[in-house]
């Protein structure tokens, strides 16, 4: 038998004889692969639903839950939803969607006159497909409301 230098022998005597634990990081969850796979073989899907607000209304309180990590499992035809995250309870009379808001808050669609831009880019297309001058492009894109295409066909139709 070969006999090994000084500097292999202190390495090999170090090496363990058997497989060591890994060793847990802080945040790591305990066997979750495990758990994955025993979830697996009882027919349990798991996800994670990205959501920025759970709410949760009851008679008396409406608890309101910030920034949680909402789990869904489905098993057997069934959705179970695990919220994790602080809570916050507050009155049902406080609580109100925006939606629950009067109707006379919300300004109808007809108040808010739409203006169509009309940039330089534009009345140098119209002025140049239909060889007319920028002023000219820019008046008829005006009543054209800034539709450039009914515009080059205004000028094509004259004769």
């Amino acid at each position: 038998m070969v006999k090994l230098p000084k500097e292999m022998q202190d390495k090999a005597k170090s090496k363990p004889k058997r497989p060591q634990p890994a060793v847990k990081r802080e945040g790591q969850q305990a066997g979750s692969r495990q758990m994955r796979r025993r979830m697996a073989q009882q027919g349990i899907d798991m996800e994670q639903v990205d959501a920025t607000r759970v709410i949760i209304e009851g008679a008396e309180k409406t608890l309101v839950i910030d920034q949680p990590e909402v789990f869904l499992m489905k098993q057997a035809g069934q959705e179970i939803y695990q919220v994790i995250g602080q809570g916050e309870e507050v009155s049902p009379e406080s609580f109100a969607f925006e939606s629950e808001k009067p109707y006379e808050e919300i300004k109808p669609l007809e108040e808010f006159e739409i203006k169509p831009t009309i940039t330089e880019n534009d009345i140098m297309l119209v002025a140049t497909q239909a060889n007319v001058d920028k002023k000219e492009a820019e008046s008829v894109l005006k009543d054209c409301n800034g539709d450039i295409a009914k515009a080059i066909l205004y000028f094509k139709n004259q004769p």
